[in-house]
């Protein structure tokens, strides 16, 4: 089965939906991040690219790598990189070691402790299998 690709059709809403992801990819093209460059969630993403001057190649392969990231599954066990850590004060005391409980349209929630975070698959760090093991 064929994962589903984003579209000139798909909407701005449809995108979001189809991949959390999507708005990552909008705000490095500076889509909808602030009051001169909002979007409408009723855009297609062809219409948007035709009004905002985007190549919609450009931004069709940039929003369709993100099937191309890692995928993690549920009881993955992970890591937060040292470099997020040091960026978030607030990290820093928190498990070496956090497990996936849930993955929803791309996004995933992981727990450290009492800690719980959401993100993409390039937010964590995969355990190795044998350090999973301690």
């Amino acid at each position: 089965m064929e994962t589903q690709r984003f579209s000139p059709e798909m909407t701005v809403d449809e995108a979001f939906r189809l991949h959390a992801g999507a708005r990552r990819v909008f705000a490095r093209f500076h889509l909808g991040g602030c009051s001169h460059c909002a979007i409408s969630e009723s855009h297609q993403l062809g219409q948007l690219c035709e009004d905002y001057g985007i190549p919609l190649p450009l931004l069709l392969d940039s929003l369709n790598a993100l099937f191309d990231q890692g995928v993690l599954n549920v009881g993955d066990r992970v890591r937060i990189s040292a470099e997020l850590r040091t960026t978030i004060p607030q990290l820093a005391t928190v498990p070496e070691i956090g497990v996936i409980p849930g993955a929803e349209s791309g996004a995933y929630t992981a727990e450290f402790g009492d800690v719980r975070l959401q993100g993409l698959s390039e937010d964590f760090i995969p355990v190795a299998p044998e350090a999973q093991a301690s």
